[in-house]
């Protein structure tokens, strides 16, 4: 439950308290005339006759009027989950990595095509997230930005290829910046990027990068981790194993610290892909289904008004001064003498 005018929440117990508190006062204001009328605290006989356990009933019912009153000023919503209104969806990057690395196939039929096809299935299955795609080798390109249609991402991945690319390298620093400047010039909130990736980088420190990034933006990133530690030779676009500058053959291996440290810094979390692609599974109902659901409460529109019931109790407490007439209730006492004559001396 949440209240939609909560400062008049706040507000409830001062006033409450005041007005009982002037309620009070001008009732001993009232006995204290009276004492000075008669002449002092013992002429039993000026006393009212009415009864004090309904006058004290009749001034909790005043204020259980004012206060009910003022609950129904502020609101009070109940959140009604269902499909339409907690799984409204959440804006975030796939930034994937599309180096030459990805080509190892340390994972059958090879890193990219383990991750291109568990991502087809995973937008598949996508009901209402705006999704955006970003790849990057040496550089980060913005394929796709943020949109329902994830038809079209899938399609968008099938003709992407490693093989095609011409910048050198793997910079996991420039799919993070072109994220976090997407999101800060289109103004979108809140900031997250899924990083598809073997986690090697060879340009820079992603990890100061990610917690610049983090500050800077308030970006949010959840690593997935494509590959095995013990790796696998890169091939090479002519045939066999690349090789490095010694005439060495590379190999790739999957750098799970690197991708651990860059979450753990921006407040995300690291998975590893898995065979099926179990690891998209779990950021969709540890992260994603949080997220929505936090974003769901945010809307009003998703609340139920709940008014009436301090209302109506409010009505029912007026009510019940009516029925009670605590001005008119009597109680009983016996006659009481004005005045005694002094007996007459023998």
């Amino acid at each position: 439950m949440r209240f939609a005018h909560s400062w008049i929440l706040y507000l409830t117990p001062l006033v409450v308290a005041a007005v009982g508190w002037l309620l009070w006062r001008s009732r001993r204001a009232g006995q204290s005339r009276r004492i000075l009328f008669v002449g002092g605290p013992n002429r039993s006989w000026a006393a009212a006759n009415t009864s004090a356990w309904a006058l004290n009933l009749d001034l909790v019912l005043s204020l259980g009027v004012l206060t009910f009153a003022l609950l129904a000023l502020a609101r009070p919503l109940w959140f009604r989950k269902s499909d339409q209104s907690s799984l409204q969806g959440i804006p975030y990057l796939i930034a994937l990595d599309a180096s030459r690395s990805m080509l190892a196939q340390d994972v059958r039929p090879s890193r990219w095509y383990a991750a291109t096809n568990a991502l087809d299935r995973f937008l598949a299955s996508n009901r209402s997230d705006r999704v955006g795609l970003i790849t990057f080798s040496g550089v980060g390109y913005l394929n796709a930005p943020l949109t329902f249609d994830t038809l079209a991402l899938r399609m968008m991945m099938r003709y992407l290829d490693p093989n095609l690319l011409e910048d050198p390298g793997s910079s996991l620093t420039s799919a993070l910046e072109r994220g976090g400047r997407y999101f800060e010039t289109n103004r979108i909130n809140p900031r997250l990027i899924l990083l598809v990736s073997d986690g090697e980088d060879l340009t820079s420190n992603p990890v100061e990068t990610a917690r610049r990034l983090a500050r800077q933006y308030q970006i949010r990133v959840v690593t997935m981790g494509v590959g095995t530690p013990g790796g696998a030779k890169v091939p090479s676009n002519r045939g066999g194993a690349a090789k490095n500058s010694f005439g060495q053959e590379v190999v790739s291996r999957l750098n799970e610290s690197n991708l651990q440290r860059l979450a753990a810094v921006t407040g995300g979390r690291y998975y590893r892909l898995g065979d099926k692609g179990e690891g998209l599974e779990l950021f969709r109902k540890e992260i994603l289904e949080p997220m929505t659901e936090a974003a769901a409460r945010e809307d009003l529109k998703n609340y139920r008004e709940l008014f009436p019931v301090p209302l109506a109790l409010a009505v029912a407490c007026l009510l019940g001064q009516v029925l009670l007439a605590a001005d008119r209730a009597v109680r009983r006492r016996g006659p009481v003498a004005i005045a005694t004559a002094p007996a007459p001396s023998p």
